[in-house]
């Protein structure tokens, strides 16, 4: 679409980052609820992680999600938008580790700060990798991302 048939839909350049922000925090909640289904904090976060990732390695726009986060560091407004996204994901994150943890699932003294800074980490550096990778299936990773969410959560054995 042409810059100028873009502006007939939106009024402005805020509107159009408004609409890809709604449109992020649509898809990151759908991938997010999987974090209140059944099985291990460590399988559903992980479950999490590759719907997430496969909808970041979307041709169509996959690279629109690594523009937006490199907008959103230069972009005050955009950032703003972006980090209550950012803090919604971060949050419910938060409680489905809090509570493992309460359940005795994961390690007491886990430093849950640092450990949902990581885990992020991990995220945001997989969106890129796999934007550099394209041609590397998503689904390929889950072992061994599975491995490293279940080491990283100091999770119990099932």
């Amino acid at each position: 679409m042409s810059p100028g048939a873009l502006y007939r839909y939106y009024p402005s350049k805020d509107a159009i980052i408004e609409a890809i922000a709604e449109e992020e925090r649509v898809a990151a909640g759908a991938c997010l609820a999987r974090l209140e289904g059944p099985g291990s904090i460590a399988d559903r976060i992980t479950d999490a992680a590759i719907a997430y990732l496969a909808s970041a390695c979307d041709p169509a726009t996959g690279n629109l999600i690594v523009e937006i986060c490199s907008e959103s560091l230069r972009n005050t407004a955009v950032g703003e938008r972006f980090r209550l996204i950012e803090d919604e994901a971060h949050g419910r994150i938060r409680r489905a580790v809090e509570e493992a943890q309460a359940r005795g699932e994961i390690a007491g003294d886990l430093d849950l700060d640092l450990a949902l800074t990581l885990l992020l980490g991990i995220g945001d550096g997989l969106v890129m990798r796999l934007r550099l990778e394209p041609a590397r299936p998503v689904e390929t990773l889950r072992p061994y991302l599975h491995r490293m969410i279940a080491s990283l959560l100091g999770a119990q054995p099932a």
